[in-house]
């Protein structure tokens, strides 16, 4: 059947009505997904002088210009949106993207573990975490550089008093089976010794890009000079070096030592030996004795965290272990099965357990580890694209993240750097993070904040 031409007529003018009533916003944000960001700028630009308070069209000036590359332009305008709406957390996620595409590794950190604090109950939280320790990781190591080229001209950082590095144990044994509790042990340690208020302990993935600098993360034993020049570039004051010998098929020799950088003063702690299904028992001595070597009091409440046990399956530990030397190394796929097989040894691992769920994130999104950040632009995108609008609002094809939930206990992943929420947040100061046993069945919620106490420190001699 053919229309009549007036019901054509008819169609055409009710077409050209709907196409009529896009409102402004809708106009820009249409020109911005087409790449007209000229023209959704002239947009943008008269409806602020219309209402120079809206947050809506505050923050899409700043990703128009995110896309043009002004990104001092960008930052200005998101910054805006956060004076005004401080837990915007799209906002925050493309103010970190900004400043990773500027090198600005520290302003990026802060942004994205504020973006953590407002969201801590995202879906996509896990995705920004991984990020936000890729950026430590890469900032870890260039300022590892800055320490080795600063030690050439003779200048050292100042010494923090009850600062402690924990070097790598060394392994004594003829038994490469047992090569990866090096950085097992040494994890344990500092995981002890950070329950430990007075102290401040120097985070393991810092100490082992110093040794990636120095060319040694990688060797069995770490010589006598090693232990005190690396702690003096680490500004630790004391410095504790371990070593495990293999007495039997299935017995262990427990030694360590605690030098102070300033006096080179080394104490010995007492030798511990036993089965290897006795380490956790020999491992929490050794802090204890290692405590009292440094004459350092500790409550009964440290006391209690210190003796918890993220497991008590000597096998699944020794499978943990392997994963994180196999992470050092980059392979992500062999340390998710080390990881996944601790896991399957004690389903009460949790340590293991979030660690797995790090790793299989990444092999599923191996660019948001990239140290370049032109190539985690797409996963961060991505996340901003999941975030539900704050507010009602029309459409806007990069939504805004939603108001900031209840406060949970602080929901952090190992080796984050924890930042004020608010807006010109301080510069990164050295906080702890807290890490409870696995063997001490938790419910979910409980495994979720429990994670571990450890001290950064990476402004480095700076």
């Amino acid at each position: 059947m053919k229309m009549k031409p007036l019901v054509l007529v008819m169609i055409f003018v009710l077409m050209a009505i709907g196409c009529a009533t896009l409102t402004p916003l809708e106009e820009a944000q249409q020109l911005l997904g087409s790449e007209d960001y000229d023209s959704a700028l002239k947009i943008l630009t008269e409806m602020l002088k219309a209402d120079s308070e809206s947050v809506t069209v505050l923050r899409q000036l700043g990703i128009v210009y995110y896309k043009k590359k002004n990104y001092d332009q960008a930052i200005n305008y998101f910054n805006q949106v956060l004076n005004r709406k401080p837990d915007d957390g799209g906002t925050i996620l493309y103010l970190g993207l900004v400043y990773e595409l500027q090198e600005n590794e520290d302003q990026a950190i802060q942004a994205y573990q504020r973006y953590t604090e407002v969201a801590p109950l995202s879906p996509t939280k896990k995705k920004i975490e991984i990020r936000l320790k890729a950026l430590v990781a890469k900032r870890m190591t260039r300022l590892a550089k800055q320490a080795l080229v600063a030690e050439a001209a003779g200048d050292y950082p100042q010494t923090e008093p009850n600062t402690v590095a924990v070097m790598y144990f060394d392994n004594s044994s003829s038994n490469p089976e047992l090569e990866p509790l090096r950085k097992g042990l040494t994890d344990l340690l500092i995981s002890d010794l950070s329950q430990v208020k007075s102290l401040k302990v120097v985070e393991r993935t810092r100490m082992h890009k110093l040794l990636q600098e120095m060319e040694l993360a990688e060797q069995s034993i770490i010589d006598v000079e090693t232990a005190p020049r690396t702690g003096r570039l680490l500004g630790a004051a004391q410095v504790v070096k371990g070593n495990f010998t293999s007495l039997s098929e299935s017995g262990l020799l427990l030694n360590a030592t605690c030098s102070q950088i300033e006096t080179s003063q080394i104490d010995q702690t007492e030798p511990l030996q036993g089965p290897q299904v006795e380490l956790f028992e020999m491992e929490k001595a050794l802090v204890f004795s290692i405590l009292d070597t440094m004459k350092i009091s500790i409550t009964p409440e440290e006391e209690a965290a210190i003796q918890k046990r993220p497991t008590e399956n000597f096998m699944a530990f020794m499978a943990y272990c392997r994963g994180i030397d196999l992470v050092d190394r980059g392979d992500y796929a062999a340390a998710g099965q080390a990881f996944s097989q601790a896991v399957e040894l004690d389903p009460g691992f949790s340590q293991a357990e979030e660690t797995l769920s790090d790793v299989e994130e990444i092999n599923m999104a191996p660019a948001v580890i990239s140290a370049a950040p032109e190539a985690a632009v797409e996963q961060v995108e991505a996340v901003v694209a999941s975030e539900t609008p704050a507010t009602a609002a029309p459409t806007t094809g990069i939504a805004a993240a939603p108001n900031a939930l209840a406060e949970v206990d602080a929901i952090v992943s190992k080796d984050f750097i924890p930042q004020p929420a608010a807006t010109g947040a301080a510069p990164i100061q050295n906080q702890g993070q807290t890490r409870g046993g696995g063997s001490d069945q938790q419910s979910p919620a409980a495994t979720a904040t429990a994670s571990r106490k450890i001290s950064i420190d990476i402004r480095w001699g700076q």
